[in-house]
């Protein structure tokens, strides 16, 4: 079943007022790491008025991302985090960013690579993920921006097991990581001489 189809039919499905995170995780089974990466992000990426989704964004990231790493065969959310429920219109707005990417790419993105969705590399993508959900978190300003599209990137490749696009994901993350560890490293070197002219005067 296609992604898109399966969204759809979650919203079909649920049709009270409010939507439990624990059955979002459940209702995308064997997708659900992805996609619950994707709806984490999407939020970071694009300027959403989803209200109280932004609030609990980042820890469930680093939650999902530290799973995907050791290896979990589906996601765990505490129950605290699992037990929060979203407004459908809220849902139905992520779900529909989530479809007009899905439906742009879906005839263009395919199983392919299939050796870049071994779980053994999904723990390293764990890893990655779990950085720039890390990136995320820190108080930079629009710096969480660009972490939560490698983010999508990168759950996009995985939902639909396409190992070009995780690839990508993959190398955009390696870059970004590159950029910012030479932003800390110029900061570094920039306070303590700042520190020194101010004491100078």
């Amino acid at each position: 079943m296609q992604t898109s189809k399966l969204l759809r039919d979650i919203l079909q499905r649920h049709s009270a007022e409010r939507i439990y995170l624990r059955d979002l995780v459940s209702e995308m089974k064997e997708r659900s790491f992805a996609g619950l990466l994707m709806i984490c992000a999407l939020p970071e990426a694009l300027p959403l008025p989803v209200a109280g989704v932004s609030a609990i964004i980042g820890i469930p990231l680093m939650i999902v991302s530290l799973q995907l790493l050791l290896g979990f065969r589906k996601p765990w959310l505490p129950s605290w985090i699992a037990n929060r429920s979203l407004k459908r219109k809220d849902v139905e707005k992520l779900f529909n960013k989530i479809l007009s990417i899905l439906e742009k790419y879906e005839s263009v993105i395919r199983p392919r690579w299939k050796f870049v969705t071994h779980p053994n590399v999904q723990r390293l993508l764990g890893l990655l993920l779990l950085i720039l959900a890390f990136i995320i978190a820190l108080p930079i300003p629009f710096g969480n921006m660009l972490p939560a599209i490698i983010i999508i990137i990168i759950s996009l490749g995985l939902i639909e097991q396409d190992g070009i696009v995780i690839a990508l994901g993959a190398c955009l993350s390696c870059i970004l990581f590159a950029f910012v560890a030479y932003a800390l490293l110029a900061l570094s070197q920039f306070i303590p001489k700042f520190n020194s002219g101010f004491s100078a005067r």
